[in-house]
């Protein structure tokens, strides 16, 4: 078995290597975007009876694109000089919202951050920061590198990956994002299933990423203004390749298809859990441990395949 998977990886490295050429011209690099002329930024839907309608173009004929809840935050929003309308971001639509039930939302604005794709030593990718991942399948392996640093009087959290074949660099990715609140942005971990791992990437900027294991190429993102996702305080991914997040302070665990569609956003709404740090997949449901402000237990929360709150109790054993 063992001399299988050796001629397997030896394989892997001539493709690889073959494909390396076309990394350097095709990678997937992300620069920080520059705000438009009158950038506003995110907006809370508000004084609405129950939501507001995204327009195509911004007059109230025009077609609705999607209907905006109440509540609900809208992104990128730019005044465009019309007295009725703010363009804006929902769900990854962009379209016109009446100005009259938008109301600036800062603390939901999403930092700024970038991307860069190139090979990288290993010395390259640990620098000065913490490992926190390090996995190996046969001769292939991937190590992640976490750290803060200073540039132009900003602080950034920076991530930085490695891919690597009988220790030689395959494929290097860089992400950065700028700090923002109290708790990390940038996550890396394994996706995929068996015989078909995958690199995933969150950075709270920007969304959740599916790097190809192989290349290093973008295979799909959920952006953070289509699903949010918080800090992505607790991640898991079962058997199938679903991966499950849910963030420290929220929201609620979200389900991801490997494919990267949106399954389910659970919306539990019980002030009772909070503080989500590991989610445990089983075949049909999910259990999430809640601090909830617990010194010595937590709260279990367990959901369904379709991610209905089932049941919620405390356990006494401590974390």
């Amino acid at each position: 078995m063992k001399k299988k998977g050796i001629r397997l990886s030896a394989a892997l490295l001539v493709f690889v290597m073959l494909s390396i050429l076309i990394i350097s011209v095709a990678s997937a690099d992300r620069e920080v975007q520059t705000k438009p002329e009158g950038y506003i930024g995110a907006m809370r839907v508000v004084w609405c009876k129950e939501w507001i309608s995204l327009r195509e173009e911004p007059k109230k004929t025009s077609a609705k694109i999607a209907e905006i809840p109440l509540g609900a935050i809208v992104y990128s929003c730019v005044d465009i000089g019309n007295s009725l309308f703010y363009q804006c971001e929902y769900e990854g639509q962009t379209g016109y919202a009446l100005i009259g039930y938008l109301w600036p939302a800062p603390e939901c604005e999403l930092p700024l951050s970038s991307s860069i794709t190139k090979k990288m030593t290993m010395e390259e990718v640990v620098g000065n920061g913490e490992i926190i991942l390090d996995w190996q399948d046969y001769n292939m392996s991937v190590v992640a590198a976490h750290e803060w640093i200073t540039e132009d009087n900003k602080k950034w959290e920076v991530l930085r990956i490695g891919c690597f074949i009988n220790d030689s660099p395959i494929w290097g990715h860089e992400e950065r994002a700028e700090e923002f609140g109290q708790y990390d942005q940038l996550k890396a971990f394994i996706g995929g299933v068996q015989d078909d791992w995958q690199i995933m990437v969150y950075n709270g900027a920007y969304g959740l990423s599916m790097l190809d294991l192989l290349s290093g190429k973008e295979r799909w993102c959920v952006t953070a203004g289509n699903c949010p996702m918080g800090n992505a305080g607790a991640v898991a991914v079962d058997e199938n390749g679903t991966v499950y997040v849910a963030g420290t302070d929220g929201p609620d665990p979200v389900a991801v298809s490997m494919e990267g569609n949106v399954l389910w956003k659970s919306d539990v709404n019980n002030p009772e859990i909070y503080g989500p740090y590991e989610i445990i997949p089983e075949r049909n449901q999910i259990h999430v441990k809640y601090e909830s402000g617990m010194a010595d237990g937590y709260k279990l929360a367990t959901f369904d395949a379709n991610g209905l709150l089932l049941s919620v109790h405390t356990e006494e054993t401590g974390r």
